[in-house]
């Protein structure tokens, strides 16, 4: 079994990760602490619970920001 490369985008800067490759695969090669920051995939908010199912594809965008709770 062969492994493919892709690349993404992580707040406007270029990543490369081995594929197939995970939401949460990347935050855990970018070494964020997964409860630490929120995420955002191609503009769509990805609640921490979901990072696992959702499948990274070559030219993906991804925002990864300090959630903020108010009050």
């Amino acid at each position: 079994m062969t492994s493919t490369s892709l690349e993404v985008t992580v707040n406007g800067q270029p990543h490369t990760l081995s594929a197939p490759a995970s939401l949460a695969d990347l935050i855990e090669h970018l070494d964020h602490a997964p409860h630490s920051i929120a995420t955002a995939l191609n503009g769509e908010f990805i609640a921490r619970g979901l990072r696992d199912q959702r499948v990274l594809r070559d030219g993906d965008q991804v925002t990864c920001f300090q959630a903020i709770v108010g009050g």
